[in-house]
């Protein structure tokens, strides 16, 4: 998993939107990422890890300690 992926995981788990998250990512990573491409990257790993929800990710996630 790209270290993209693992920061966007994290701030969500925090509780942050996607548009914070982008933020975020700009000011304290230099990592520009739109908010479009934070939601396709949930949905490739939602759909790599066989996940309904964001909250299932974060489930499956958690138990993989990856987060």
């Amino acid at each position: 998993m790209e270290k993209r992926d693992l920061l966007i995981i994290e701030y969500l788990s925090k509780g942050f939107k996607t548009t914070e998250i982008s933020q975020k990512l700009m000011t304290e990573h230099s990592i520009k990422v739109s908010k479009s491409l934070i939601e396709k990257r949930l949905k490739a790993l939602r759909t790599k890890f066989q996940a309904k929800t964001l909250f299932q990710l974060a489930v499956i996630l958690k138990n993989e300690n990856i987060i």
